[in-house]
């Protein structure tokens, strides 16, 4: 059975490795530790089984927004829903605290990573050039109104 939850210090260790594993550009372990727990405005989600942690969302609210920085699954997790998961989950909390819109930027290359946020009712707004700094730009994605989805 799975579960989501806020993250906590003692997740730090497990976040960093799917890090590692997950992004091209992963970072450093205190960035990770600075990002997590070192700003007011930024959250942490963790999905777990009876294995452990396996992925992780992290948002930063502006606002009324909410920037969501990081999404990682485990690779052997992948396409069971899981990334749905942490999306819905995010959004209900989001919309909780007053916000209305998530937004994010993905690599313009990772087509699975653009499927997904589209499924989820995400929509491309523009390209940030060269954001990886290796020449590949961001896609620009927003859900707007996730008020309206709140239950």
């Amino acid at each position: 059975m799975t579960r989501i939850r806020q993250a906590l210090i003692s997740d730090l260790d497990k976040i960093y490795k799917l890090e590692q594993e997950c992004f091209i550009s992963p970072w450093t372990m205190e960035l990770l530790l600075l990002d997590i727990f070192g700003s007011e405005f930024n959250v942490y989600y963790v999905i777990e089984d009876e294995d452990g942690v396996f992925g992780y969302i992290g948002l930063n609210t502006i606002l009324d927004e909410a920037h969501i920085r990081k999404l990682c699954i485990a690779e052997e997790k992948r396409r069971k829903g899981h990334a749905t998961a942490l999306l819905q989950f995010a959004e209900k909390k989001m919309a909780e605290n007053g916000m209305y819109a998530l937004t994010l930027e993905v690599r313009e290359h990772n087509q699975p990573a653009i499927r997904l946020y589209e499924s989820f009712g995400f929509t491309p707004e523009g390209i940030r050039k060269d954001y990886y700094g290796n020449g590949e730009g961001a896609v620009i994605m927003w859900k707007r109104d996730i008020q309206c989805r709140k239950s």
